[in-house]
């Protein structure tokens, strides 16, 4: 199948998902309208943010000023660790701050021990429309595993930090059998990789694509949904330009190759 900016992928709950995306992490509110808008003008149609980012009135406020219909556009937001309490509540509240009558995919954010709770808890804001799609994120296979004894709801988005140096293809391998979706956080590795000689080496094959296109096709190719993060317009342009080209078949296998289990992130081995 050809790959394009408007490329989405089916979800277990036949909803569809834009594979491309654009995370707002650690973007300043007074950034974050600018940088959701000139997203949305490169034809971004897939913003990802969560109530610990602090910017969702800003996501909010951009998709407003774009004029895009909403439903042209996938809103992901995020449980956050402190509001296992509530999880309606904290949608609710999210959901005021967005101005918005629901969010496509509602996440619970990392592991922590309300967990199951807290997911019964979004399968009624599911029933009730808030969210269109739950899932989860940071969840490892035991997590997942857990969960899915408890619930017939699979999940339909597992969000984790995957690139090709935090290659999980034990957890990937898990999530297609049971039908959802790994989301890549973090594809660019924060920026720690983008010079590794064996990356740059790979890139030059493709003449005019930079090292984080590469990591960003890679994932595209893999079938993953993926978020790069990015304030910066040009940078945003050059994310989004990775449907001209395709990866070969034995540089996949050898950007596969470079797993060395690097996590720039959470780690949610640990959580019980």
């Amino acid at each position: 199948m050809e790959l394009t900016i408007e490329t989405k992928l089916k979800l277990n709950d036949d909803n569809l998902i834009p594979q491309l995306g654009l995370g707002v992490w650690q973007i300043s509110p007074a950034r974050t309208s600018d940088t959701v808008l000139a997203a949305l003008e490169a034809k971004y149609r897939h913003i990802d943010t969560a109530s610990a980012y602090g910017n969702e009135e800003s996501v909010g406020a951009a998709i407003r000023m774009s004029g895009i219909p909403r439903e042209s556009i996938f809103l992901t937001t995020k449980l956050w660790n402190s509001d296992h309490g509530n999880p309606e509540r904290a949608l609710d509240t999210s959901l005021r701050r967005l101005k918005m009558d629901y969010v496509d995919l509602y996440l619970i954010h990392f592991p922590v021990r309300q967990r199951r709770q807290s997911w019964r808890a979004l399968e009624a804001l599911r029933k009730k429309g808030k969210a269109r799609s739950i899932g989860v994120s940071n969840f490892t296979i035991s997590h997942l595993s857990e969960l899915l004894a408890e619930s017939e709801t699979v999940p339909a988005v597992n969000q984790v930090e995957f690139h090709p140096y935090l290659y999980q293809q034990d957890l990937l391998a898990f999530c297609r059998a049971k039908g959802i979706v790994i989301e890549a956080y973090s594809p660019l590795t924060h920026g720690e990789r983008l010079k590794d000689p064996k990356l740059v080496a790979i890139a030059k094959r493709y003449e005019t694509k930079s090292t984080a296109q590469i990591l960003i096709r890679w994932a595209l190719q893999h079938g993953l949904v993926v978020i790069p993060k990015s304030s910066n317009r040009r940078r945003i342009l050059e994310n989004a330009d990775v449907f001209d080209f395709e990866i070969s078949r034995d540089d996949m296998r050898l950007l596969d190759s470079f797993d060395e289990n690097l996590r720039t992130c959470w780690d949610p081995s640990d959580a019980p």
